[in-house]
């Protein structure tokens, strides 16, 4: 097992309380959430950002690709 760091991070209680109820809809802890938040943000992880397939998938992992604002909408309902 990987060394564990203790943090603390100020939050505002509406948010707090928000992580708790998604918290408890996973069956996780609070900070298994964050965790898992913090994981799929950071693009330094190997598991995101340009290694994940998905991602790739839908161009997240290229920061050469930008669509215009309607560009989806054309290709998906004008097909």
């Amino acid at each position: 097992m990987a060394p564990v760091k203790t943090i603390t991070i100020t939050i505002p209680e509406e948010l707090d309380a928000e992580a708790a109820a998604e918290a408890k809809r996973r069956g996780i802890s609070k900070s298994e959430l964050i965790r898992r938040g913090l994981i799929t943000l950071l693009p330094t992880r190997d598991n995101v950002a340009a290694d994940d397939p998905w991602r790739r998938l839908a161009g997240f992992a290229r920061p050469e690709l930008t669509t215009e604002p309607d560009e989806i909408d054309r290709v998906v309902y004008d097909s």
